[in-house]
């Protein structure tokens, strides 16, 4: 893991993840199941454009994310204080050093851990609290940044100004993992590909 040193949503750390497959979005890479996802062709065409055109296709930064990112901060400090534990923050990580693809880490535990959280508006954080949140919904990501980083396991936090945060304790899962990575590297392949065949 080679670790960025800087800022989530600011220029550099847009400069870092410009064109690269992230594990935000590696849902759209590959299913629970293993099997290659449909959206996989659309997120190579975002990304080529964004190689190409040396623009991020993910948008303005609005208050909304500018929202999130403030009680990113809570999030973080909270789990910190009620698990006793500290949680280096950091920009971006790559995989190796050849940089072809990462993650945005919301912070490290320990030697092991991954911290993850998502802000999640009140009437989401109610439903969650009351029928239960699956961990399907940020399957991919959360192995996708253990498989990034290396680590062992990682906290999935819900959290919600308020409310009682929702923590899931998710652990690597070796079999997804390995299809994950073979997945990543076809990816790369063919996206590199497509870019070559449309600045030709």
């Amino acid at each position: 893991m080679i670790i960025l040193d800087c800022n989530q949503n600011t220029p550099e750390w847009d400069d870092a993840r410009r064109g690269l497959p992230t594990s935000s979005a590696f849902d759209q890479l590959v299913l629970m199941s293993g099997e290659r996802a449909k959206p996989r062709e659309k997120y190579m065409w975002e990304l080529a454009g964004e190689k190409i055109s040396g623009e991020s296709a993910r948008g303005y930064y609005g208050a909304s994310m500018a929202k999130g990112h403030e009680r990113e901060d809570e999030s973080r400090t909270m789990h910190s204080f009620m698990n006793d534990v500290e949680i280096q923050q950091i920009g971006f990580c790559y995989f190796d050093e050849k940089k072809e693809f990462g993650s945005s880490t919301d912070g490290l535990i320990g030697e092991d851990g991954v911290f993850e959280t998502k802000n999640a508006e009140p009437h989401v954080q109610i439903k969650r609290l009351l029928k239960g949140w699956p961990k399907s919904e940020h399957f991919q990501q959360v192995q996708g940044e253990l498989y990034v980083t290396g680590r062992k396991w990682c906290d999935l936090v819900s959290y919600s100004r308020g409310f009682k945060p929702i923590v899931i304790r998710f652990n690597r899962d070796e079999k997804f993992i390995a299809k994950l990575a073979e997945e990543i590297q076809a990816f790369i392949v063919d996206l590199n590909n497509l870019v070559t065949k449309l600045k030709a």
